[in-house]
C-alpha cells in the first residue's frame, strides 16, 4: 500500500519499536482531545438507525449544518469526510488549479487524479508564511482556481483573505478556502467566509467535524457555496449514502452544544498561549506563532526524522515529521496541542533532548 504521507502512524512507528500503541501520546494527529458529553449515548442512537438506509438527500443533516453556520440548506453538500468534499470539487472545477503551499497534500493528490493541471504557489517563508499577494497576480492567467487551508495546515496561522478574495473576484476566479481548523481560531467570524457564501459564487468552502469535534471517525465533512451549477455538478456524481447514520444523528447534537464549542475554543486559546511560552525557551528552535491546535516547529540543530524517532523511543511520543510538505526541509516538525498534562510531558522531552 501507497504510504499518503501523512500523520497519525502509530501503528507502524510502534511496530519498528516494538512498543504498545495505548502507550504512545500522539501529537502527529492534530484533533481536539476533549469529546462531547454524552456521544456515546448518540453513537447508540445513530446505531438504531443502522437498520435502515440514510436520508439519500440529507435533508435533516443539511438543516443542522445550515442552522450551525447561519446558512441557507440549499449551500450545503455533505461528505464522508472533508475529503471526499475535496475529491468531488476537483472533478467539477475548470482544468487548472493553483494551490498555495505549504499545505495537505490531498489537494494536489485530488487534482491530479481528477486531471487538473497543478500550478503550486507559495506562501512567503522569509516572512513567516505570510501570502504574497503579487505571486498570486503574477500568475493570476494561468488558473482558474485557487486552493488554501485557512487557517493553514502546517503552519497554524490564519489569514484575512479579503484582500485575495476581491483579487479573485475581479478576475472571475474561484476561491477554495479549507476552513478545517477554523473553529479554533478565536475571532473566527473575522476570519472565515461563511459569511461571504451567500452573495458569492466564486467561493467554495470546505469544512468538516474531524478536528473541532475530535472525531475523525465517524467522517462527517461539508462543502458550503451559493454556486448551483458547481453544487450540480457533484451531487451528479457523488457516491448515495456516503454518510452514515452515526454521522447524521450526531449532528442534531454536537453543533447545538454551545458549552462544549464555547469551553474548547477557551482552551485553546489559553493552551497555545502557554505552548508558545514554554517553547520559545528552547532557543535550539523557532516556534510559529499559531491561531489553531498545532505549532509548526523549525529546528536548528537537529533533523526533523532523528527527533521525531529519540522522542517516539525516549517518551513514547509522536510528532509529525514535517520535511515532505512542499517548500519545508528535514528542519521542520509540527506537533499538535493536546491536553495540558501532555503538552507538559512534551515540553519536558523537547528540553531533555534540545535544550541548552
Amino acid at each position: 500500500m501507497k504510504e499518503l504521507g501523512h500523520g497519525a502512524n502509530v501503528e507502524d512507528m510502534c511496530r519498528v519499536y516494538n512498543k504498545n500503541p495505548k502507550d504512545i501520546i500522539d501529537f502527529s494527529s492534530n484533533i481536539n482531545p476533549y469529546l462531547i458529553k454524552n456521544l456515546d449515548k448518540y453513537i447508540l442512537e445513530g446505531l438504531k438507525e443502522c437498520s435502515r438506509y440514510p436520508d439519500i438527500n440529507y435533508t435533516t443533516l443539511r438543516l443542522n449544518i445550515a442552522k450551525y453556520l447561519s446558512i441557507e440548506s440549499s449551500h450545503v453538500i455533505p461528505g464522508n469526510g472533508a475529503t471526499e468534499i475535496i475529491y468531488l470539487l476537483m472533478k467539477n472545477i475548470n482544468k487548472r488549479i493553483a494551490i498555495l503551499n505549504p499545505t495537505f497534500s490531498e489537494y494536489e493528490r485530488g487534482a491530479k487524479l481528477s486531471g487538473l493541471e497543478v500550478l503550486n504557489l507559495y506562501l512567503n517563508k522569509d516572512k513567516d508564511f505570510e501570502i504574497n499577494l503579487d505571486d498570486i497576480k503574477d500568475n493570476i492567467d494561468k488558473f482558474d482556481s485557487l486552493f488554501i487551508c485557512n487557517p493553514s495546515n502546517p503552519i497554524g496561522k490564519v489569514y484575512d483573505l479579503r484582500k485575495l478574495l476581491e483579487l479573485l473576484n475581479k478576475h472571475n476566479k474561484l476561491l477554495i478556502v479549507d476552513e478545517t481548523f477554523m473553529e479554533f481560531v478565536e475571532d473566527e467570524n473575522k476570519y472565515s467566509l461563511v459569511n461571504y457564501v451567500k452573495d458569492n459564487k466564486n467561493i467554495f468552502i470546505i469544512k468538516a467535524i474531524t478536528k473541532f469535534f475530535g472525531i475523525p471517525g465517524i467522517r462527517l465533512g461539508y462543502g458550503i457555496c451559493s454556486n448551483k451549477g458547481i453544487l450540480d455538478k457533484m451531487y451528479e456524481i457523488k457516491e448515495p449514502w456516503s454518510v452514515n447514520s452515526f454521522a447524521d444523528t450526531l449532528s442534531k447534537y454536537i453543533f447545538n452544544d454551545e458549552e462544549y464549542i464555547k469551553n474548547s475554543k477557551e482552551f485553546f486559546i489559553k493552551e497555545r498561549a502557554y505552548m508558545l511560552k514554554e517553547l520559545e525557551k528552547i532557543h535550539t528552535i523557532k516556534a510559529y506563532e499559531t491561531n489553531t491546535n498545532f505549532i509548526l516547529i523549525k529546528l536548528f540543530d537537529k533533523k526533523s526524522n532523528e527527533l521525531k524517532k529519540e522522542l517516539f523511543k525516549q517518551g513514547n511520543i509522536l510528532i509529525r515529521d514535517a520535511s515532505n510538505f512542499r517548500n519545508l526541509d528535514e528542519k521542520y516538525i509540527r506537533i499538535a496541542i493536546k491536553s495540558h498534562e501532555e503538552n507538559k510531558k512534551l515540553l519536558n522531552q523537547l528540553n531533555k533532548i534540545l535544550g541548552e
